[in-house]
């Protein structure tokens, strides 16, 4: 076969006036070999060529109808097929040849390659104008222990789209009122606002989607229309539509974060921003062919000029109160005053403070808790509630007590001593109020309670006694109760140390 090579020499040769058989020899091939490239066009000597027999052609047309009907299929299983000449369901046996299949697998991974529907995206490079478009993204960095908490590491990456100047910030969160933070460093940073904003479709940016048509969160717009940007969202799984700040996460991923040790996120975002004017924005950019910083010049033309005096950054969110008088927010309870139970009230959340607010009354204030599953309380909401809760009073415990001044103390003895039912006995002994007076009945509970007998029967009997003989109630209550034991008498013979002597000389004896 001849050879673009063979040729370029022939054609040298003849141009050095050899004839063809001096050429023939001299390259050693044959003098027809010469003449045939002399005569030829070389539009027809670059026309294909005829190939040599595959050992895969006759399996071939099977490949194209597998590959047809199921452009999954694996190179994998289709040689398998073709080696043991079975194909699930029957459909396409008719294709194969007699024989197995003896080639090799990498063949049948070529050809597959080459017939396979192609289903690559084609992308469309975008360009824009000085001032036009930023985009802003989030990357996540593994993990960072502070204060003893394990928590998530993010980066924000905010890129200009026309300069290629990037802000970098690295954060433990990524909620609306952190995103928003970030997002007004890096306006400072760049020293203007673009025209639009190119976000992903993460919550805290776009509220609902239905295809094309975006519902941004008010939060979002609200901060838009302070700094005159219009906010946009990429088409859902398209990360390519914001291929510039999806680089740029990557770049500071390899050429920064890569490697380096982790004190705390404040000295890594101090690095960040080092890296960010020395490195980053002082690159030959691979696209542009220029240096970020320098471009940057010429966009800040277009930029508009940033608030006079920086927006404040909150979220508003709403919750529900519970009746114990708090509401949940980040995994803590924090509380509000207690004529807020039960309502719905709107929560401004801050970096470092919650202000609650029932309609346009601001409730409560709160610094924010940045730990998990605390109960932060201000003890001036519950000032009017002791204990937090409203107790409730029985009502025989306030009729019993209103015996008179040594009630409430007789009441907690007859509980203690654990004589009988105590609802039972303090109805009793309020029965006895009727019969003898509150008064006698008071006098009663002193002499029983100095005693120690907690019962109904021993209030009673003392009331009995004092009904027998008014006035003769000894000043010693124990003679008003029979004493518990009342078993026989013992006497006991008393001896002095004489009587010990006696004895002892009359054993001597």
């Amino acid at each position: 076969m001849i050879g673009v090579e063979l040729l370029v020499e022939i054609q040298f040769l003849d141009r050095q006036d050899l004839n063809k058989t001096q050429i023939a020899r001299r390259l050693g091939v044959d003098r027809k070999t010469v003449r045939k490239c002399l005569a030829q066009d070389i539009k027809d000597f670059d026309k294909d060529r005829a190939k040599w027999p595959s050992v895969l052609d006759p399996y071939k047309r099977y490949l194209q109808y597998r590959l047809e009907k199921w452009p999954e299929l694996t190179a994998v299983r289709l040689y398998r097929e073709l080696c043991t000449l079975s194909c699930p369901g029957g459909h396409g046996t008719e294709l194969l040849p007699p024989s197995p299949y003896e080639g090799s697998e990498r063949t049948v991974r070529r050809y597959v390659c080459l017939i396979r529907p192609s289903g690559t995206r084609v992308y469309h490079p975008i360009e824009t104008l000085p001032g036009e478009q930023a985009q802003a993204d989030w990357g996540h960095f593994g993990y960072i222990v502070t204060d003893d908490v394990r928590r998530p590491l993010y980066a924000f990456s905010f890129v200009l789209s026309y300069s290629r100047i990037r802000y970098v910030e690295f954060t433990t969160s990524q909620d609306m009122v952190t995103f928003l933070t970030c997002l007004r460093h890096a306006l400072e940073y760049i020293g203007g606002v673009p025209q639009t904003v190119l976000f992903d479709n993460a919550k805290t940016v776009v509220s609902e989607r239905v295809g094309s048509v975006i519902q941004f969160s008010e939060d979002l717009l609200r901060f838009a229309a302070r700094y005159r940007f219009r906010p946009e969202a990429c088409w859902m799984q398209d990360p390519e539509s914001k291929g510039k700040v999806e680089n740029s996460i990557g770049y500071l991923r390899r050429d920064f974060f890569y490697g380096r040790p982790i004190i705390d996120v404040e000295s890594l975002n101090r690095e960040a921003l080092e890296w960010c004017d020395e490195v980053a924005n002082e690159k030959i950019h691979e696209a542009t062919r220029e240096v970020p910083s320098g471009r940057l010049a010429e966009e800040r033309k277009a930029l508009a000029a940033l608030p006079q005096a920086p927006a404040d950054v909150f979220g508003k969110v709403t919750r529900h109160v519970r009746k114990d008088c708090t509401f949940p927010f980040e995994t803590n309870q924090y509380s509000v005053p207690g004529h807020c139970a039960r309502k719905t009230v709107t929560v401004l959340v801050y970096p470092n403070r919650l202000e609650v607010y029932v309609g346009e009354e601001r409730v409560a204030v709160h610094e924010r808790c940045l730990e998990r599953g605390r109960l932060v309380l201000d003890e001036g909401h519950y000032k009017d509630r002791p204990h937090g809760l409203r107790q409730r009073r029985d009502s025989l415990q306030t009729d019993f007590e209103g015996i008179g001044d040594v009630a409430a103390a007789y009441l907690k003895g007859l509980a203690r001593a654990r004589q009988g039912h105590l609802r039972d006995q303090a109805k009793q002994i309020l029965a006895l109020c009727a019969e003898h007076g509150r008064e006698a009945v008071n006098e009663a509970l002193a002499r029983a309670d100095h005693f120690g007998q907690y019962s109904y029967a021993a209030v009673k009997s003392i009331l009995q006694k004092q009904a027998q003989a008014p006035g003769t109630l000894p000043a010693d209550p124990r003679g008003l109760i029979e004493p518990p034991y009342k078993g026989p008498s013992v006497a006991v013979q008393r001896r002095s140390l004489d009587d010990y002597a006696k004895l002892s000389e009359v054993a001597g004896e």
